[in-house]
């Protein structure tokens, strides 16, 4: 059995791959493709938190590892370089000002889905999901609304990838400069004249190194930033949604669980990120030899850490393949661990939080329409792209 990141027909399951590997290559490799990969729990656990020996630097995506693209992404840095920057955007993302943003969340998610109950069906993820992290995000970050629908489009043909090819497309690397050019003339726009918008804060970020000398933000540090929100920060939470949705369909008895108790809502979110996560793996590059299972892997190889597969381990998660809401749980790998955890993890789960809430309260008995499903493809991003519901 081969384990093709590119590959469409992995995609659409890659589950039992991903079980094949825990069970008999949990030290992978793929000569063909020129990587390693890690899939149990404890190896993820371990790769994640040690990364003087498995280096985020030559980047964290399959086919950009030889060549990273994008400016300098802090997912694509070690400390102490990705700590400097950490702090500094960090100050965008405190508990307090995430929290404060539940009402204009709440706002955003019901103007889309009101007008959506009389209509009897909906796709939810052109209608619904595609759009709610975008505004989110673009309430944020400033971009006005006239602009959104631009910036959503170059961040889905970012992330897009030919089937059994790690070649970036065309539409893919003209998105790229495009979303470049657009966040570079928003940051002189934001010198030129500040607003009260992230963008503007972070023109203005300071953090005291411990020498004393005041470190900011360069331009292509934070446009960099802004394209990973546009498209990681962006896609991610518009494929859990939707995934999200599949899932309680699929499984009517734990939806009828939200039904009864939407305080519930919160722990389904991450059972959705633990059973089936949108960001599928992260990329490493290691910086000395590592022997794990009876195998040797060499310095500089390219390392997958297969999160989507330790949220199946049942070396650490008892039933792994069964769907459950009321699940406790205490650490999944899915929003990222150690240095590298998600910075936005807590408006991810606030976001995805509201969205089951309000959807539930105004359509509780949804029916997916099969021949509607339609997926995007990355080789590291898993979701939908299209989903019609019937209520």
């Amino acid at each position: 059995m081969e384990y093709d990141p590119y590959s469409y027909e992995i995609d659409e399951d890659p589950y039992p791959t991903y079980r094949w590997l825990r069970d008999e290559e949990p030290a992978y490799r793929n000569e063909r493709l020129d990587f390693w990969a890690l899939s149990r729990y404890d190896d993820c656990v371990a790769a994640f938190v040690d990364f003087q020996t498995f280096s985020s630097a030559r980047g964290t995506v399959l086919e950009l590892m030889d060549s990273p693209v994008g400016g300098p992404l802090i997912i694509f840095m070690d400390p102490p370089r990705q700590t400097r920057l950490r702090n500094l955007v960090s100050k965008a993302f405190t508990p307090r000002r995430i929290a404060d943003l539940e009402p204009a969340i709440r706002e955003i998610a019901v103007g889309y889905l009101d007008p959506l109950v009389d209509e009897g069906r909906c796709d939810i993820v052109k209608e619904f999901t595609a759009k709610l992290p975008m505004d989110v995000i673009s309430t944020l970050l400033g971009i006005p609304a006239s602009d959104r629908d631009q910036v959503r489009g170059w961040s889905n043909d970012v992330l897009h990838r030919d089937p059994g090819s790690g070649d970036l497309p065309a539409r893919a690397i003209t998105a790229m400069s495009a979303l470049s050019a657009y966040f570079s003339e928003s940051i002189a726009e934001r010198r030129a004249r500040p607003r009260d918008d992230i963008m503007t804060l972070l023109t203005r970020a300071e953090v005291r190194d411990p020498d004393g000398t005041l470190q900011r933000l360069s331009d292509e540090e934070i446009r960099a930033f802004f394209i990973l929100l546009a498209t990681a920060g962006n896609e991610t939470v518009t494929k859990l949604l939707a995934t999200g949705f599949y899932w309680l369909w699929r499984h009517p008895d734990q939806r009828e669980r939200l039904l009864e108790d939407p305080g519930l809502c919160e722990s389904a979110v991450e059972e959705v990120l633990r059973f089936d996560p949108p960001s599928q793996y992260q990329g490493r590059t290691t910086t000395r030899e590592v022997s794990l299972h009876g195998r040797t892997i060499p310095e500089g190889a390219k390392v997958l850490i297969i999160n989507a597969a330790s949220g199946r381990d049942e070396r650490k998660f008892p039933d792994p393949d069964r769907f459950d809401v009321t699940r406790p749980l205490d650490l999944h790998l899915n929003l990222g661990h150690g240095r590298h955890v998600c910075l936005g993890k807590n408006l991810a789960r606030l976001e995805s939080r509201i969205a089951l809430e309000e959807v539930l309260a105004r359509i509780p008995d949804y029916e997916v329409d099969p021949d509607s499903l339609e997926r995007m493809h990355s080789s590291n991003v898993r979701g939908f792209s299209g989903m019609v519901l019937h209520y």
